[in-house]
């Protein structure tokens, strides 16, 4: 016999008897759990959860009751609250029994021990008690019938109520012990009573004794018509009328209660436990094990879950979006590759590999360890394990056993190769290729960290040109082609630690490893993120659905991003993502696989995306996603300052000096609180709305007085916001030093203080103001002193001894002219002085004497120059300051003896404008002009009119300027603002301040 037969025979008697094993396992399997379709969540006293839950209603805001043996709580998701009122008003007893929540609003609570029923609605309170048509003793049930009448079964009987007031009904009904009122979809009224069930096709019959006869209480009405009573553990069909004779009463289901949800599925209760029996009679029943906890109610919500309430607390069963498999068999690590045409195959250490569809097993072949599936595009499948690899095509097998060297090591990966073989990737003993049955050892790569003992790649994927990419541990990832390697790291973007999938799409390739995931650019990976610094942890599964959403499996769940969101990643490289997050609260039991097998996340032919775990497979249709459509009622539940809490009424009104408080928030959304999102804002403090997350409370600091509006929404888990905000107004009254009042006593004592002050310093400058002035007073006078009685008497005496010359010469001579016109110049220029004296010791002129100093001017000078000169006047004639007098009166006479004397002009003109802004003077004349270089230099060597007439100009705020028009004589004008000029009449204020300070 040859050594490869001899294989063949040993492989084929292992492979049976596993299946042997693995049958005889299979027959010892538990049934299928409630939680593989179901994610179960359980409150108990250690949750600070109500316990001996007794009846459940959820009211039309979106509270959840609970009626338990120690009172009435109401939950939001969260947090429980006992409750001894119900807005405001006070419960008849904290010992209540039954709850009825009608659709319009509001909530009817039933008592147990003395009775009586309570409605709440819309901050009023409606209390019924025994002995005004109401019986007495606990609550047993209450129930609308379909024309809207209340009925109400109690412990000595059964009522309804009539506009205000409870009536009894007895109509053939036994005196006491009413415990259930049902109304079925034909209208028929139905009574459990002690002793039996009774009804009636109307209320104007008398209720009769259904069948089958006994003590039976529980009632629950199937979907299909079919009334389900029960006795102390058996249910019974029950039917108006008993049937023909001979016909025995025979109980059909063994349950403690019976339930129905709105799809039709059974919920039955046991001891310790339940159980789910589907709608559909082809699905297995379902068990779920509630820790010994004794099952006592049920109720279904407005967004579908179902709620159990028990002695020990209270449980929730909310549908999973991701399914899990309904097999008998647990796996081991299972490895998973799509199927050809729909399904998958799954294989792992110890079993068979099965191919599996949504419905559960398919069937099976080849009881084989599996480490790695792989999916060739011919649709082969190939399987590997820590001794051979071996294809699958329909039923024809090949097996490859592994090269010497690399047996007992697992196999991690494997890919196709363009020229037809296989690429397969061993633990520590690094990549080999497998053609036609050989195996050949490629070299290892020379990576950044020679000293790296497995440098074994974690993944393989054939690129769009044959290429082949393998990734590595510790940021690498190799492309080989055409027998060159090329190697990129973190200097080419590779920044994902160990690199555990790699996956492609069309022409893109994608790298998922420990620290998030990356595409490929051409040049470069390319990192992408998610908001809020998501890296998408563990990526070792990834997958594109065919309408280009993008998905991910790691450490921290099942990752889904929109085409559209991927769009502006790979348009944008740095744009954070918006993704949705689907984990444990989606029915996800287990992370994906860090080691192997992988990848751990595959699409289907059919569409559908599956993963694996470490035991378990789920799957998901990314088309049909079950989606919440319900967006959660969101409330203010109050606002703390301290340990001090306040309720949120309007107009709610604070302590003074409140700067630093919490306001707390819900929503009431019970399927997934934990993902509920809510966003808020403060008017007159945020400026926009703030993102706290799943965050239900709101800190502020800092408040100054005034009055504030708290807004706040929500959404659901899929993100379904509520446009109806919750509102909080309230008032923070300022202190007497935060008051207005205060404010502006502050700011009159401001302004009286800044008064004060400016009377000081007005005193203190006019003080030096008219120290200064008497000082330049006494100094004028002195030089009028000096003028008058050394300067002006020296001139006279000068003149009196040439009018003594004058008198010893000839009468008719030319000398005698001579020294008398001489003579009358004297006067003239005493007479200015002695002017110039007046000036001195008189400051003030209510006349602006400037155009007659010109004209003055300019009759003398005509006694010497036969020119003609021209005074022009414009404008209102202002007073000038003495000052500007003076510097104006100095510039006018220089640039006039200038033009006389020099220019040599036929035509003099001075023109002195008035305006309201500003005064101008200007002297033109026809004359010869001025040389370009004295007109360049701005003065003549070794004279000073020219900078005297500058220098004064500056002094009045104004610019001399000079021109020489070709063949037009020279023009001089001076410009200067109204106010350096001007004198101005003081102000009313500032008269009274003069007055004051004088």
């Amino acid at each position: 016999m040859t050594t490869a037969r001899a294989s063949l025979l040993l492989h084929a008697a292992t492979a049976a008897f596993c299946a042997l094993l693995w049958c005889g396992a299979g027959a010892q399997q538990p049934s299928p759990r409630l939680q593989e379709q179901y994610t179960h969540t359980a409150w108990g006293a250690l949750d600070s959860a109500p316990v001996d839950i007794l009846d459940l209603a959820q009211t039309s805001d979106g509270w959840l009751w609970i009626a338990a043996g120690s009172g009435l709580y109401r939950f939001d998701g969260k947090r429980y609250e006992r409750m001894d009122s119900v807005e405001g008003h006070a419960l008849l007893s904290s010992n209540v029994r039954t709850l009825y929540a009608p659709p319009e609003g509001g909530l009817w609570v039933g008592y147990r021990m003395g009775g009586g029923i309570s409605y709440f609605r819309n901050g009023q309170v409606r209390h019924y008690v025994a002995g005004e048509g109401l019986p007495a003793g606990a609550i047993t049930s209450i129930t609308r019938a379909p024309d809207g009448m209340l009925w109400v079964a109690a412990r000595d009987g059964l009522a309804r109520l009539e506009r205000d007031h409870f009536v009894t009904v007895t109509d053939g009904l036994p005196q006491r012990r009413a415990r259930h009122v049902l109304f079925d979809r034909d209208g028929r009224q139905w009574v459990a009573m002690q002793g039996g069930i009774y009804s009636r096709a109307n209320s104007r019959e008398p209720f009769r004794p259904a069948w089958p006869r006994g003590d039976l209480n529980a009632m629950v009405l199937a979907p299909d018509g079919t009334l389900w009573a029960s006795d102390a553990g058996s249910y019974y069909r029950m039917q108006p009328e008993a049937p023909a004779a001979g016909v025995a009463a025979r109980p059909l289901l063994a349950a403690s209660n019976l339930y129905f949800d709105r799809d039709g599925n059974q919920w039955l209760f046991h001891a310790g436990g339940l159980e789910r029996r589907g709608a559909a009679s082809t699905e297995l029943p379902q068990q779920q094990d509630l820790g010994g906890a004794l099952p006592q109610s049920l109720f279904q919500d407005r967004e579908g879950n179902v709620w159990i309430g028990s002695s020990a607390g209270l449980h929730r069963f909310r549908r999973n979006r991701l399914l899990t498999l309904p097999l008998q068999t647990l796996f081991n690590h299972p490895a998973i590759a799509p199927a050809v045409g729909g399904g998958i195959w799954a294989g792992d250490r110890g079993g068979p590999l099965h191919a599996l569809g949504p419905e559960g097993e398919r069937r099976n072949l080849l009881s084989a360890r599996v480490s790695a599936l792989y999916r060739a595009p011919d649709g082969v499948l190939w399987a590997g394990n820590d001794e051979e690899v071996w294809s699958v095509s329909g039923s024809h097998v090949e097996r490859y056993p592994l090269p010497p060297q690399a047996l007992s090591y697992e196999v991690q990966a494997m890919s196709r190769t363009a020229g037809g073989g296989l690429w397969v990737s061993i633990v520590r003993e690094g990549l080999f290729l497998l053609k036609d049955g050989q195996w050949k050892r490629q070299a290892a790569l020379p990576l950044a960290a020679p000293d790296l003992a497995d440098q074994f790649p974690t993944a393989l994927a054939e690129g769009a040109g044959g290429e082949l990419w393998a990734a590595y541990i510790r940021n690498h990832i190799a492309r080989m082609a055409d027998g060159q390697t090329t190697i990129y790291g973190v200097d080419q973007g590779v920044e994902l630690g160990n690199v555990l999938t790699l996956y492609r799409e069309g022409t893109r390739l994608w790298a998922g490893g420990e620290r998030g995931v990356a595409w490929f650019d051409g040049q470069r990976f390319v990192s992408l993120h998610g908001r809020k610094g998501e890296i998408f942890r563990g990526v070792s599964g990834i997958a594109r659905t065919a309408g280009g959403d993008l998905w991910l499996f790691g450490t921290e769940g099942l990752s889904r991003i929109s085409a559209a969101q991927l769009k502006l990643a790979l348009d944008t490289p740095g744009h954070e993502v918006e993704y949705e997050r689907f984990d444990a609260h989606d029915g996800l039991l287990g992370a994906a696989s860090q080691l192997r097998p992988m990848p751990s996340l595959v699409l289907g032919d059919d569409g559908l995306l599956w993963m694996a775990t470490a035991n378990r497979i789920n799957w998901i249709n990314p088309t049909t996603i079950a989606r919440n459509p319900v967006p959660p009622p969101v409330l203010v539940q109050g606002l703390s300052i301290g340990e001090q809490r306040y309720t949120p009424l309007p107009g709610l009104v604070l302590p003074e000096s409140t700067n630093n408080l919490r306001i707390d928030y819900t929503a009431l959304s019970l399927s997934v609180p934990e993902r509920v999102r809510f966003r808020y804002r403060l008017d007159g403090v945020d400026s926009d709305w703030q993102d706290p997350g799943a965050r239900r409370q709101a800190f502020y600091t800092n408040l100054d007085p005034g009055n504030y509006r708290f807004r706040v929404m929500a959404a659901n888990e899929d993100g379904m916001w509520n446009p109806q905000e919750a509102q909080l107004t309230f008032t923070i009254p300022p202190t007497f030093v935060e008051s207005a009042w205060f404010k502006v006593l502050c700011v009159f004592g401001a302004v009286f203080l800044l008064a004060l002050a400016y009377q000081l310093r007005l005193r203190q400058i006019t003080s030096r103001l008219r120290t200064r002035l008497e000082d330049r007073a006494d100094e004028r006078e002195r030089i009028a002193r000096t003028l008058h009685d050394t300067f002006l008497q020296s001139v006279q005496g000068l003149m009196l001894r040439v009018q003594t010359l004058l008198k010893r010469l000839p009468p008719d001579g030319e000398a005698y002219q001579l020294v008398e016109r001489i003579l009358n110049q004297a006067d003239q220029v005493l007479a200015e002085g002695r002017q110039q004296v007046r000036g001195l010791r008189n400051q003030s002129s209510d006349v602006d004497e400037l155009p007659h100093l010109y004209g003055a001017l300019v009759e003398q000078l005509r006694d010497e120059y036969a020119t003609y000169f021209a005074l022009i006047v414009t404008g209102h004639q202002h007073l000038l300051t003495e000052t500007a007098r003076e510097h104006l009166h100095h510039i006018g006479r220089e640039a006039l003896l200038n033009a006389f004397r020099h220019a040599g002009a036929s035509r003099i003109e001075l023109e002195l404008n008035y305006a309201l802004d500003h005064i101008s003077l200007e002297v033109r004349d026809n004359g010869r002009g001025i040389d370009a270089e004295v007109l360049a230099a701005g003065e003549r060597p070794g004279h000073w009119g020219l900078i005297g007439m500058r220098e004064r100009a500056a002094k009045l705020g104004a610019a001399l300027n000079l021109s020489c028009p070709e063949g037009k004589g020279t023009v001089v004008r001076v410009h200067a603002p109204a106010t350096m000029v001007y004198q101005r009449r003081p102000g009313t204020l500032r008269r009274w301040l003069l007055r004051e300070a004088a």
